[in-house]
């Protein structure tokens, strides 16, 4: 048995002598896998003596975000128990970036007391990472505290979800990150309020999602910001200093009104996307002009407002090209018409989802279809929102009487006007 194993290597061996891809020098070849997953990468060890280690080189993507697909690492399998955490240990002790940093490392896992992040972190600096991803699901009621002294020269983007980080470790984070152009902020324990800001950041993109415990204060100072993305529960105070090139804002949930924003700050988006659950209906009285405003992306819950907060953004935007409403079922009677309230529409693409053809869902868009004279493309998806993406969307659209009636009284109307691009999912 031994001998015939023996064979298969050496005619595994002059196989891959053969080919032209094991002719190229190391350099290139460690280029290209770099550019697969780190399992199929050390899986080419196998291939020959000249293949061994070079995948131990690896500078893509490290993504450890399923336990059970990382069981065999080529060489480093040896049958262990999935759950296992010292896997992500020895492919991390075996790796010898070269001249060049590695590109992201990506841990998505739960972890318990005895897993030691610290080294991670330290492999992440020593190895100049430039993408940080870091979310440690809860297990075992154990929460990682990140260090308030993490210094890294390389790091351009960085992620932390369910972690414990307070504002001395953020403002210590973002002093000594001198490069980082992404932050993105997810479900981080005891940070109680935000100060960004600093000349020197080169912060371009900056998203806070599900932050419980800030309460106090955000106050947002970055020349350099792109876009901004908060979902926010009782925030009490709002700050935002000029930003010369804001394009993008996201404002998601919780207590927010607008007049928290200055006009200036307004006038310079160019895409705004909102999701609106508890705002007062009277915020929507007071929408300063969106003037450069280039597409609106609006999820709410039609029960609560009408498409109210379409009408009143429209009316907001004379430039707005592509409009997007996100809605679930309406159930109050719409009164605010498209026409009265935005007589001059620039609008020339309409993206409806959720559109069940309830009576307010019909008079929203003959409104619409009547005030926007440049519209070209409509897209009607009667998809449930809350499925999209989720494994029981293909179930309903395949089933739904619902869904199946919705979609034929779309198709209908799409000949009524031959002169418009019709998109029915």
């Amino acid at each position: 048995m031994a001998a015939v194993e023996r064979d298969l290597q050496r005619k595994k061996e002059k196989m891959a002598s053969e080919d032209g891809i094991s002719k190229l020098p190391d350099d290139i070849l460690i280029c290209i896998l770099s550019r697969l997953t780190i399992k199929e990468a050390a899986k080419t060890s196998i291939l020959a003596s000249r293949w061994r280690y070079l995948w131990t080189f690896f500078s893509g993507c490290l993504d450890f975000n399923d336990l059970v697909y990382m069981k065999s690492f080529g060489p480093l399998g040896d049958g262990r128990d999935p759950r296992s955490l010292r896997c992500i240990d020895q492919v991390l002790g075996s790796l010898k970036v070269k001249d060049q940093s590695l590109e992201e490392l990506r841990i998505c896992l739960d972890i318990d007391p005895n897993c030691d992040v610290d080294s991670w972190l330290k492999f992440a600096i020593q190895k100049r990472v430039q993408r940080l991803d870091l979310q440690l699901r809860l297990c075992k009621s154990a929460w990682y505290n990140f260090p308030s002294h993490f210094v890294s020269r390389s790091l351009t983007s960085l992620r932390l979800a369910s972690v414990y980080l307070n504002k001395e470790g953020l403002e210590n984070l973002l002093c000594h990150c001198p490069f980082l152009e992404v932050l993105t902020l997810e479900k981080i324990r005891i940070l109680t309020s935000i100060r960004v800001s600093g000349l020197s950041l080169k912060l371009n993109y900056l998203q806070l999602d599900s932050l419980v415990k800030l309460k106090d204060h955000l106050e947002v100072d970055v020349s350099n910001l792109i876009s901004f993305e908060e979902t926010r529960f009782g925030l009490s105070t709002t700050c935002f200093e000029p930003v010369p090139i804001l394009a993008d804002e996201m404002l998601r949930e919780g207590c927010f009104s607008l007049s928290f924003v200055p006009d200036d700050v307004f006038g310079r988006l160019r895409t705004l996307k909102l999701e609106i659950r508890n705002m007062p209906e009277a915020v929507f009285y007071s929408i300063p002009e969106l003037p450069n405003l280039k597409h609106l992306d609006i999820s709410f819950h039609i029960y609560t407002y009408g498409f109210f907060p379409c009408v009143a953004f429209l009316k907001a935007c004379p430039s707005l090209y592509k409009l997007t409403v996100q809605s679930t079922r309406s159930i109050s009677p719409y009164e605010r018409k498209v026409k009265k309230h935005s007589p001059h529409l620039s609008l020339r693409v309409a993206e409806l989802v959720g559109f069940l053809w309830l009576r307010d869902d019909v008079k929203f868009l003959l409104d619409l279809l009547e005030s926007a004279t440049l519209l070209e493309k409509i897209i009607i998806d009667p998809g449930r929102v809350y499925l999209l993406g989720k494994p029981g969307e293909k179930f309903y659209r395949k089933n739904s009487w619902e869904y199946k009636s919705a979609r034929t009284r779309a198709i209908e109307l799409a000949a009524k006007f031959p002169h418009l691009e019709f998109v029915i999912p």
